[in-house]
């Protein structure tokens, strides 16, 4: 019975929300939605403050990436020299915060979501690889997630139902 309200709400939050392009790399993030010219990109860097409380968030992109301090620490989670993610929670946190900027709602957005990994993707990749990427776009509040190897994507010419046919057929 407590299923019917959950889905109920994800669909009302789905009626504020783009379909969304999340293109990862080590060097830039990039989410953009398609059939619109909204689009947010920056620098994968994420900044935490340890505190009394724990740590914290202190900043998130370029502003991160300039912080020092002997209490902060400041990481790429998607530098690894063996695979694509380091830390999963703070790429989760970059990605969220991606979101929430593009789409600017007070309702928290639940986008269908297509991930672009841009490098490290030599031979394909696994299926631990595909899960991580899937996880993270759910944790950071997809409904539907999709991963796309391959050429890049125009969010202007195609849409989130032909890019998932594509991959479907494959």
């Amino acid at each position: 019975m407590a299923r019917r309200p959950r889905v109920l709400f994800t669909f009302i939050r789905s009626l504020f929300s783009h379909d969304l392009l999340f293109e990862l790399s080590e060097n830039k993030l990039s989410i953009k939605a398609f059939s619109s010219d909204l689009s947010y990109e920056d620098e994968p860097y994420i900044a935490l403050e340890n505190t009394k409380k724990g740590e914290i968030i202190k900043a998130i992109g370029k502003e991160a990436k300039s912080l020092s301090g002997s209490n902060i620490r400041v990481l790429n989670p998607f530098k690894h020299n063996r695979s694509f993610i380091a830390d999963f929670m703070c790429a989760e946190k970059i990605l969220q915060h991606g979101m929430y900027t593009l789409h600017k709602s007070k309702i928290k957005p639940s986008p269908r979501v297509i991930v672009h990994q841009l490098e490290k993707t030599d031979g394909g990749l696994t299926d631990i690889e595909e899960r991580v990427l899937r996880e993270l776009a759910l944790g950071a509040g997809a409904r539907e997630v999709v991963i796309y190897l391959g050429s890049k994507i125009n969010t202007n010419v195609e849409d989130f139902d032909k890019v998932k046919s594509r991959v479907s057929a494959t």
